[in-house]
């Protein structure tokens, strides 16, 4: 199952999957949602374009989205739009603070972005997030998938890359020590 090794910190099995993020996440979910239905749980994704960490903990919308769908576990794809940022810690180090305790232990996994065509690898923000996701959260680096993009220079893997960049996740799940 994909998600059992999820259900260990939860004391019921994993049913409900919240998947939030930015304009990554939108075929990475269909993705998992194909796999919840293989394997029994079900999928409510809400994407947001450009956002950002920090967008998305000063707006108050992850409490409610938690309150409202129950999620017993989320996933979470968000980092193309600060993959580029200078000093990650002074960014960073507040939201995902803030993020985790939002996320009032409910267990988490991280989706980091690829690579970004042409720009900085963005290896900094993923090894800053690397080391500072804590208690049930986890963080898969994406940055070695090589992801065929929608065009030359644009950021965007392609419908059939998000697949194979969402089935990468899962096989990495159960090494994940969760």
């Amino acid at each position: 199952m994909l998600l059992a090794t999820l259900a260990c910190k939860a004391t019921e099995p994993i049913r409900r999957v919240l998947f939030i993020g930015d304009s990554m996440t939108g075929w990475l979910a269909e993705r998992l949602e194909a796999y919840g239905t293989l394997n029994g749980f079900e999928v409510s994704t809400v994407i947001w374009d450009g956002s950002t960490l920090p967008k998305w903990v000063n707006s108050g919308k992850l409490p409610s989205l938690i309150k409202t769908h129950k999620p017993d576990a989320v996933f979470i794809c968000l980092g193309l739009n600060e993959i580029l940022a200078k000093d990650m810690n002074a960014r960073m180090s507040k939201p995902v603070a803030a993020l985790e305790q939002q996320l009032e232990g409910i267990p988490f996994v991280w989706v980091g972005p690829p690579t970004w065509p042409g720009k900085s690898t963005g290896q900094a923000f993923n090894d800053w997030m690397k080391t500072h996701i804590h208690g049930t959260g986890h963080y898969f680096d994406s940055q070695a998938l090589k992801l065929p993009r929608q065009s030359a220079g644009n950021p965007h893997p392609t419908r059939a890359a998000c697949a194979s960049w969402m089935d990468a996740v899962v096989h990495w799940l159960p090494s994940a020590d969760i």
